[in-house]
C-alpha cells in the first residue's frame, strides 16, 4: 500500500487511468479536457506526451497496442445535493459520477502515425473499449444505447438497448471472444446481449446500482 511514485500535471481531477500493455506507461484522462501519457521507467516528472483536443472532460481511455481510445464527457460531483435534488429526495451515491456534456464524439489516436480520428455519437460517452480482435470499438452513451462501430471507419455495426445509462459513468466491455457485449445498469442489473444479433440474452440482478 505504500506510494511508489506520483504523477502530477492535470489541471483538474484525474478521472480515468489506464497502463498500455507492457505496463511501462501510464495514461491518465482528467476532467482538464487533456490525456497524458507517463513514461513508468523515467524519473522526469512531466508526461512523454498530452493529447488535448477536447472541449470537455475526459470519461474513459483504453490502449491497445499504439492507439488509444477516448471518450468524452463533462460530469459534477456535488458535495451538497441542489435544492431541487434535495426536494426530490436525490443524492448521489458515492463513486458514482453525474454527467453532462456537449461533445459526445468519440476518439481514437494512431501514436505510430501520428493520427487522430473521430467519430460523432450525439451524446455523452461514459465508456468506450476495443474488441479483442481490434477490429471494432464499444461506445456507451446517456441515452441508455451502446454503440459498436467499425474501428477504421466509423461505421456502425450494431446497437444494444435496454439497460438504463441517463445520469451516470458506467462501465462496458466485450466479452473474451467477442461474442456478448456486457454493460452496467443503473437500475442494478447487468446486462448481456449477442454481439451479432443485437438480441438481449441476460439481464442478471446485482443489488443497487452498478
Amino acid at each position: 500500500g505504500q506510494v511508489v511514485r506520483k504523477f502530477r500535471g492535470h489541471a483538474g481531477k484525474v478521472s480515468t487511468v489506464q497502463f498500455n500493455e507492457e505496463a511501462t506507461v501510464i495514461l491518465s484522462g482528467s476532467i482538464d479536457s487533456s490525456i497524458r501519457c507517463w513514461d513508468c521507467r523515467s524519473r522526469r516528472p512531466e508526461p512523454v506526451q498530452t493529447l488535448d483536443e477536447a472541449r470537455d472532460g475526459v470519461s474513459s481511455v483504453k490502449v491497445s497496442d499504439h492507439e488509444v481510445l477516448a471518450g468524452w464527457a463533462w460530469w459534477r460531483m456535488p458535495v451538497i445535493p441542489s435544492t431541487q435534488e434535495a426536494e426530490a429526495g436525490e443524492s448521489l451515491e458515492p463513486g458514482r459520477r453525474r454527467l453532462h456534456s456537449v461533445d459526445g464524439r468519440v476518439r481514437r489516436y494512431d501514436l505510430r502515425m501520428g493520427q487522430l480520428f473521430s467519430d460523432y455519437v450525439g451524446s455523452p460517452i461514459t465508456c468506450t473499449c476495443f474488441s479483442r480482435d481490434g477490429q471494432c470499438t464499444l461506445v456507451s452513451s446517456l441515452d441508455s444505447t451502446l454503440r459498436l462501430l467499425d474501428k477504421d471507419t466509423g461505421e456502425l455495426l450494431g446497437e444494444y438497448k435496454g439497460h438504463k445509462n441517463q445520469e451516470y459513468k458506467l462501465d462496458c466491455c466485450l466479452s473474451e471472444r467477442d461474442t456478448h457485449v456486457v454493460s452496467c445498469s443503473e437500475d442494478g442489473k447487468v446486462f448481456f446481449w449477442d454481439l451479432v444479433e443485437g438480441a438481449l440474452a441476460l439481464a442478471l440482478p446485482v443489488g443497487c446500482g452498478v
